[in-house]
């Protein structure tokens, strides 16, 4: 239970909107054969590299400082 509780923290510790397209991606792509869940994938996370979140994660590795989300 422990490990689970720890992974689970580390995994609230990512950015929110990519979180929220991972999840997404695998409800919607289940069953589907590998080009169709890629295409299905391509389609949930268009608008996520231009996110305000996006540009704070490359800031922050760029300056070597843990990233600050805002889910937008």
């Amino acid at each position: 239970m422990q490990a689970a509780i720890g992974l689970a923290r580390r995994i609230a510790q990512n950015a929110p909107l990519a979180l929220a397209a991972a999840k997404k991606v695998l409800r919607s792509s289940q069953g589907l054969d590998d080009p169709a869940a890629f295409a299905r994938q391509d389609d949930l996370i268009a608008g996520l590299t231009s996110s305000q979140d996006a540009r704070e994660g490359a800031m922050a590795f760029a300056e070597k400082r843990p990233p600050v989300w805002q889910g937008r």
